[in-house]
């Protein structure tokens, strides 16, 4: 059968636990790039007090970079397991 090629054109079907690994991904990339383009928005809006923001703005910074590093370090490990 595997000569004949019957096996290797069958598709994965995606099953509920990689619909879930891929919403859950993409929500936390979303939401790292929302957060991310929230703070520099606010940042560029209040200009004259960046040097006070910028030191309040850092978590938000961190943490909009860590949702979008979680989020790739979610698909990569899980299209390692398939």
């Amino acid at each position: 059968m595997l000569e004949k090629g019957f096996i290797r054109s069958q598709k994965n079907k995606s099953t509920k636990r990689q619909q879930l690994t891929l919403t859950v991904s993409n929500v936390l990339l979303y939401l790292g790039v929302l957060v991310l383009v929230g703070s520099f928005g606010y940042l560029l809006i209040n200009w004259g007090k960046t040097d006070a923001l910028v030191s309040m703005m850092m978590p938000f910074l961190v943490a909009g970079l860590g949702l979008v590093f979680v989020s790739y370090l979610i698909k990569r490990g899980f299209s390692k397991l398939r």
